[in-house]
């Protein structure tokens, strides 16, 4: 497992690379690259509009079905073993901002972008969040989760034409998700501590 510096290092590049990619897709439709991502008030407020859904939702499952809640983070153990060693808070940040903007600008600004110009928008949607759920390389579980988020992430973007909006609202709800599965991994010994039962209140 790459050191804390390291693995930031490469999540930036990954970052860097899916942003060049999406930007490319979108220039190949014939869009212009200014027109790529734009900065409006009511883009932020859909962005957090969207991020605020997607916490109540995920809160109300992880604190309201416990069960389910254990399921679910121990079947991402393996994907997230960076996790053994603590992430400070500003690093979870920073791997959420990078997720929101690249996975963004590369799955809905690019990929469902040009394909929605070949197959339409309803395929097209589809076919990001396919591709935005194999990329996570998650457990069937976790995956078809990955995937409904995808679509709703693409819909919005499809509605809304706004990808700033999509990129604020993954990157403020991948803050929550991220914090969390960090949280109930060491709770639940997923890395080899003694294990604490489901029902711990710490």
């Amino acid at each position: 497992m790459p050191g804390r510096a390291t693995l930031l290092a490469l999540l930036t590049g990954q970052t860097l690379t899916f942003t060049a990619i999406g930007l490319g897709l979108w220039m190949l439709s014939g869009r212009p690259a200014r027109s790529f991502v734009t900065f409006g008030q009511d883009e932020f407020l859909i962005g957090a509009l969207l991020a605020g859904v997607l916490i109540l939702l995920a809160a109300a499952t992880f604190y309201g079905l416990p069960k389910v809640a254990e399921y679910l983070i121990r079947a991402q153990a393996e994907n997230f073993a960076f996790l053994e060693k603590p992430m400070p808070f500003p690093a979870i940040v920073w791997i959420s901002l990078g997720a929101g903007i690249g996975e963004e600008a590369l799955f809905r600004a690019g990929v469902q972008t040009l394909a929605a110009d070949y197959v339409g928008a309803p395929l097209a949607i589809a076919l990001g969040a396919a591709l935005f759920a194999v990329v996570h390389f998650a457990k069937p579980a976790v995956a078809a989760i990955i995937l409904v988020i995808g679509v709703l992430f693409g819909c919005v973007y499809w509605i809304t034409g706004s990808l700033l909006a999509v990129m604020i609202g993954h990157a403020l709800y991948d803050v929550f998700a991220l914090w969390y599965v960090q949280k109930e991994m060491h709770r639940l010994g997923v890395f080899g501590q003694d294990e604490k039962p489901i029902s711990s209140t710490e």
